[in-house]
């Protein structure tokens, strides 16, 4: 792990300003133009994370006037469908009312304050409380008082349920619990016209898969705002991901992360290259650390075999607890790799041991800048148009309008204040959402979508319902999310330690990086203008 100090405000990695001369396509202006944020500091309270006093003015200022997420259209295929949506200590409820019409609703009955729904239902005539049965009309209007002779001060035309206003964006339904809020096309700004070439408006719901988290919603997404955590936290990606190497742009409530696909890690630079990784004998999981280049195998008693270059060996838990042999410490991240849940038989795997190949920087040491940029550029090309036949079917010929770069990267969006898309140019795209849940500052719901593009011709099949996982279950029990629930693993398995640790920072402050952090940054500088607000 060499790079430290570069002597610029970037990193010394290939980026994709070099590379985008050599594009085969017009490159869109908002990835062609960087839009940086001003550098920082950005300094965040750790109360924030844990503190009752400062959650509850995060519901009261924030998450109360925002717009947020609540479902898909997917979700209320029929008129009369509906479904609760669950943020903090609040519920409403969007119901499909007509053949293109949704309406969103405080989720309390006028009566006594019983919620009206708390689970989906489907093709409802009526909307009525399970508690003394007052009804209202779809759009929310009273329909019926039961013993009305009791209430001889209420007008029946005033005893409407609340409405919340909402909005649409590709397929998405939004509410924005603040009477007196902006427009959604408003808060989203240039943000929809990233997508006109392959617009979710074309897409449907394959899955949606939801995990209590137990930690703050914002410790939650902070592990997916950035992508320099890849060389500690996913080292078995980082020859091909370059993981400080992208490129941040943010444009008011949007932010997002631009990385190049196939470039190694600028960590990598001054690395021994290890050679190839043998196939294990046994047919077990089999992974080299590509920084120090130990063998990481999984034992047939489910521990894990770590042995160095220079024949050093131990044996070590799944958490990287030392078990016995002369080497002390193991990295708990491949540990858990090789030895944690792996993906159900028929999940497509693809070769991800990305330790097993060798970083260009290792095996063509006497290529110059300019003539590495070119060789990854020429691959980038020819991995572009494969990828255009490869996807022809599920988009069309407009494939032949998007530019190798967005082809081959990786585009990860922050929608603030909780919504993470991506363009998805591909049999499916993953969306993460994070809300918090209850009134327990340390827990969060994690919501993966995932979303593929709408058949050229026939019908796309209906969503199923929900799948819920337990906080302790793997997300490899959800076959929904393909290859990526072993990452998420590793991921997921960072949080409550970081929501432990910071209650322990002396300084009573995080501290985030100027430029790999700039969705983190966003997203807590627009925080701070709601909380800011009376």
């Amino acid at each position: 792990m060499v790079e430290t100090v570069t002597g610029t405000n970037r990193s010394a990695g290939i980026s994709l300003e070099e590379l985008l001369p050599y594009d085969t396509r017009a490159v869109p202006g908002h990835i062609a133009k960087p839009s940086p944020l001003p550098v920082g500091p950005t300094r965040v309270p750790v109360e924030a994370y844990y503190s009752q006093d400062y959650y509850r003015e995060e519901i009261d200022k924030m998450w109360l006037r925002v717009w947020q997420v609540a479902c898909h259209e997917d979700d209320l295929p029929d008129v009369g469908d509906y479904t609760p949506y669950e943020v903090a200590d609040r519920s409403f409820v969007i119901v499909k009312c007509g053949p293109d019409e949704y309406k969103a609703f405080k989720n309390a009955c006028l009566h006594r304050g019983r919620m009206l729904c708390e689970k989906p239902g489907k093709r409802a005539r009526e909307l009525r409380c399970p508690f003394h049965a007052w009804a209202w009309h779809l759009d929310g209007t009273n329909k019926e008082i039961p013993c009305q002779w009791d209430f001889p001060g209420i007008d029946p035309e005033e005893q409407n349920l609340t409405e919340v206003p909402l909005g649409r964006w590709g397929r998405f339904i939004f509410i924005n619990p603040d009477p007196d809020c902006e427009s959604l096309e408003q808060f989203l700004g240039e943000f929809p016209s990233h997508f006109e070439k392959y617009p979710y408006e074309k897409r449907y719901k394959v899955a949606q898969v939801s995990k209590v988290i137990r930690a703050n919603w914002k410790v939650a997404q902070d592990a997916f705002a950035e992508s320099w955590h890849v060389f500690s936290t996913h080292p078995q990606m980082v020859s091909a991901f370059g993981d400080p190497n992208g490129q941040f742009d943010a444009w008011g409530n949007v932010s997002r992360q631009y990385n190049t696909g196939g470039t190694p890690s600028p960590h990598l630079e001054d690395v021994k290259d290890w050679g190839e990784l043998e196939p294990s004998e046994s047919g077990r999981p089999r992974e080299m650390h590509p920084f120090c280049g130990a063998i990481y195998e999984l034992r047939e008693d489910g521990n894990v075999d770590v042995t160095m270059p220079n024949g050093a060996h131990g044996v070590f838990t799944r958490t990287a607890e030392w078990v016995e042999g002369d080497l002390g410490h193991a990295d708990i991240h491949l540990c858990q790799w090789v030895a944690g849940p792996q993906c159900k038989e028929g999940v497509p795997v693809p070769p991800i041991g990305m330790a097993t190949a060798r970083p260009m920087e290792r095996t063509l040491p006497t290529l110059d800048r300019k003539d590495l940029v070119e060789l990854i550029a020429g691959m980038r090309t020819e991995r572009a148009a494969a990828h255009r036949e490869y996807i022809r079917p599920l988009f069309g010929d407009v494939v032949d309008e998007i530019s190798d770069t967005e082809l081959t990267g990786n585009t990860y969006y922050n929608v603030f204040p909780n919504l993470m898309p991506t363009p998805g140019l591909a049999e499916s795209a993953i969306w993460f959402r994070f809300r918090p849940v209850g009134m327990n500052p340390e827990e969060c719901v994690m919501d993966v979508y995932v979303l593929a593009p709408m058949p050229i011709e026939g019908e796309h099949p209906p969503a199923p319902p929900v799948k819920v996982l337990d906080p302790d279950v793997s997300w490899t029990e959800a076959e929904e999310v393909g290859f990526l629930a072993r990452v998420l693993d590793q991921d997921t398995n960072n949080m409550p330690w970081v929501q432990r640790g910071v209650r322990n920072v002396d300084s009573g402050y995080v501290q985030l990086a100027d430029y790999n952090e700039t969705k983190l940054r966003n997203t807590y500088l627009k925080l701070d203008e709601y909380m800011a607000r009376p």
